[in-house]
């Protein structure tokens, strides 16, 4: 259905949750400092997700962890794009052997040659690498503001020119660094582009049940995929999120109605005409639940023998229900009645309002004094 692009990341996703939970993690460098954890697999070029593993505290290690994300992508070729929090020489060797290039940086006391752990950063100049490889992986240290530590199993040992902004400077200035930093800071952000789209119009705001925000997430998620598969293979006008979602969620509510319709309008009737006894309504043409805006032409006949007024039926959810009166609602005042007309089929309060109702052309302007 969808091909992913060559280049794939996997990186650390949280999900909100200030609340007590016993896997909620804290890292005050994410904006999203505490909150549920998940490792996610996407599509580098537009923020795909292909897989995610939320983090229970508890479970697999690292390793095991990239490989169960990887799962169906083993073996096609892709370039596996990691930070230092999962990348180690050892774990560059296994996905090679599985197929799968690996580009990332590298902690210390990883697996890199003993050269570059010594290293310090007075050791080089701005600029200055030192390259280390094996038959299988390249370890390159290269100096910068500090010192940076590069772990690949793809790309040359070349350098790239690169337009950057630097202090004290009013325009970018060229520099060269290696291809495997420039294909880093370009295939490393797919996550951070998913976590942007879907927060954009969060499902759930506020809730003290993390397990709903979980689902959320995950549902905003799969939102998102579906976006970017409609994207694929449509040029349609939901060219954004937010006219997809609302085109999906007014999709689903058409499809509710057309199938539910005569259900839902029995239904309404049943409710909304409580307080109507049988026989009552055999001579009437007009519906049970009479339109907000208009009224039924039997109102004014002159005949209030015949309008009278019956409490309204007990429902399921209550067993003296009560309606906004029709000639309060037209005045501006919201009070509730316990009555309605039999033969207008409208909530009105005895006295006055049933009076002004059925005598009064204009019955929202009040008669009285």
């Amino acid at each position: 259905m969808y091909q992913p692009d060559k280049n794939i990341c996997i990186d650390e996703g949280m999900k909100l949750w200030r609340g007590r939970l016993s896997f909620r993690v804290y890292n005050p460098q994410n904006p999203v400092k505490y909150g549920i954890k998940f490792h996610i697999l996407c599509d580098s070029a537009t923020g795909c997700c292909f897989n995610k593993r939320p983090y229970f505290g508890e479970g697999s290690s690292l390793p095991d962890t990239v490989f169960s994300l990887l799962d169906r992508l083993l073996g096609h070729g892709y370039t596996l794009y990691m930070d230092n929090f999962y990348n180690s020489v050892a774990l560059c060797e296994r996905l090679l052997e599985a197929q799968t290039n690996v580009c990332g940086t590298l902690r210390k006391n990883r697996g890199e040659p003993q050269v570059i752990r010594d290293l310090v950063k007075t050791d080089l100049g701005t600029g200055d690498k030192v390259v280390r490889h094996n038959e299988k992986v390249t370890v390159v240290a290269r100096q910068d503001k500090r010192l940076a530590q590069m772990v690949k199993t793809c790309h040359q040992d070349g350098m790239q020119k690169v337009h950057v902004w630097q202090k004290g400077n009013k325009d970018k200035v060229v520099q060269f660094k290696p291809e495997c930093i420039v294909a880093y800071n370009s295939h490393m952000n797919g996550v951070d582009k998913l976590d942007q789209n879907i927060s954009y119009y969060p499902f759930i705001c506020r809730s003290l049940n993390w397990s709903k925000k979980f689902l959320a997430y995950l549902f905003q998620m799969c939102m998102f995929n579906a976006f970017v598969l409609y994207q694929a293979r449509n040029t349609g006008a939901c060219n954004t999120l937010l006219k997809f979602i609302r085109s999906v969620v007014k999709s689903w509510t058409l499809k509710v109605h057309e199938r539910k319709g005569s259900e839902v309008g029995e239904q309404v009737e049943k409710e909304e005409g409580a307080g109507v006894e049988d026989g009552d309504l055999e001579d009437v043409k007009h519906t049970l639940r009479a339109p907000y805006n208009t009224d039924p032409e039997s109102r004014l006949d002159g005949d209030l023998g015949r309008h009278k007024l019956c409490y309204l039926k007990p429902t399921s959810k209550k067993l003296r229900p009560t309606k906004r009166c029709r000639v309060c609602i037209r005045r501006g005042t919201r009070r509730e009645t316990k009555m309605m007309c039999k033969v207008c089929c409208v909530p009105l309060h005895a006295g006055q309002c049933y009076i002004d109702y059925h005598t009064t052309v204009r019955y929202s302007v009040s008669v009285q004094g």
